[in-house]
């Protein structure tokens, strides 16, 4: 019957994150929050419109759900997590004709399937040297990804979770015994911290209070200035990196906007 229409990757992952929405589409964007004045000002989603009811998004998740449990994309089935996914095998038009040998191979879902976090697709253009079509080629793929953001993002498993278990929490909070010069040290952070595995935000905060929190993520601090932070790098909710260096720029007083205007 032919293929007749063409989507980009964004259009084909706007589609399927209105059905892990309940059939609501929502604008894409690339910025997650913005920072002003040492203030997080979140981008709220934004609905674009309803593309199809509730029953209907209901129903095709139960459909993607049997694609990877059963059909072409098993091999992008999670342990502990329920996926949704779709295979895609799409000959390339050359020369005014569809190649029987040339194709891009795709595979769009999204995770955990009845209560989703991220949604991701993963389109292989021209596969060579083995299988050429979506669920075995770019399958897998989206298997790594979003084991990946999983963890990332904090997301435990939805099949058969392991029962959580209590511990004490060390959040670097000053113990009884602390010194009253350093029980005088301000800690101020105008932006929260963001999910595990991001760098905090160290505003405000003293060398030394600053430099203990790097140490505790694996990381090694540069410090320039006195006083207390007031700019750093990386920023802050980027990732963690191992052995990496967070640079400080500190200086005697700390600054305080006149005005915190929503940018």
């Amino acid at each position: 019957m032919g293929y007749q229409v063409g989507v980009t990757p964004l259009q084909m992952i706007s589609a399927v994150s209105s059905v892990a929405n309940g059939g609501e589409m929502i604008e894409p964007r690339v910025i997650r929050a913005v920072y002003h004045d040492n203030r997080r000002y979140a981008v709220q989603p934004k609905t674009v419109r309803r593309t199809i009811s509730a029953d209907t998004a209901v129903t095709l998740t139960t459909i993607m759900e049997g694609v990877v449990e059963r059909g072409t994309g098993r091999l992008a089935q999670m342990p502990g997590y329920s996926v949704a996914g779709k295979t895609g095998t799409a000959a390339k038009l050359v020369n005014g004709r569809y190649s029987t040998s040339d194709y891009n191979a795709s595979f769009v879902g999204f995770v955990p399937s009845r209560n989703p976090a991220v949604a991701i697709i993963v389109v292989t253009d021209s596969p060579h040297g083995g299988p050429t079509t979506g669920g075995p080629v770019s399958g897998p793929v989206f298997k790594r990804i979003a084991e990946a953001t999983l963890q990332y993002l904090g997301v435990g498993a939805t099949i058969n979770p392991t029962t959580p278990v209590l511990v004490a929490r060390d959040d670097g909070a000053p113990s009884t015994h602390t010194s009253s010069a350093d029980a005088s040290e301000p800690v101020v952070s105008l932006v929260a911290d963001g999910p595990p595995g991001t760098v905090p935000d160290f505003s405000g905060l003293s060398a030394r209070e600053a430099v203990r929190r790097i140490v505790k993520l694996g990381m090694n601090a540069s410090v320039a200035g006195d006083g207390f932070v007031i700019s750093q790098d990386p920023a802050p909710g980027l990732p963690i990196e191992d052995d990496g260096v967070c640079h400080l720029v500190l200086e005697r007083l700390p600054r305080h906007p006149a005005s915190a205007a929503r940018p």
